[in-house]
């Protein structure tokens, strides 16, 4: 009798950690839909769009209206950014770098910066 009870608990625990994992996946799912979003409608509304990946991958293809300043630059090129309320989006090759940049943007006083990933994350 115990191990049929132990058999039936562990079962509905395995049940729960599936459903506990697709609950998560679900919220996840949803989440990066509606930042990417988010990202496409600042972009299509004129977001500065700044790829903050070396020259040498900008030139191997970006978003097409990206400017190029790669992460080690920023605090260098800051003028170029313009206004501190503009939206910004900044993308790399996996969303390290942005994220990277988007922190140094907004201790620089940018108040609309948005980390939109990794290239292949960006709109086509």
């Amino acid at each position: 009798m115990i191990s049929i009870l132990s058999t039936q608990k562990i079962k509905i625990l395995a049940t729960l950690a599936a459903g506990l994992a697709l609950l998560i996946y679900i919220s996840i799912s949803y989440s990066n839909s509606q930042h990417r979003k988010k990202i496409d409608k600042m972009i299509s509304q004129g977001a500065l769009t700044v790829d903050v990946r070396t020259p040498e991958e900008f030139s191997s293809g970006h978003v097409n209206g990206a400017i190029n300043i790669p992460l080690a630059e920023i605090e260098k090129k800051l003028s170029l950014f313009g206004d501190k309320n503009k939206p910004i989006v900044v993308y790399c090759r996996t969303g390290n770098r942005s994220s990277r940049a988007k922190k140094i943007l907004e201790s620089r006083g940018y108040t609309n910066v948005e980390n939109g990933g990794g290239l292949d994350d960006m709109p086509k």
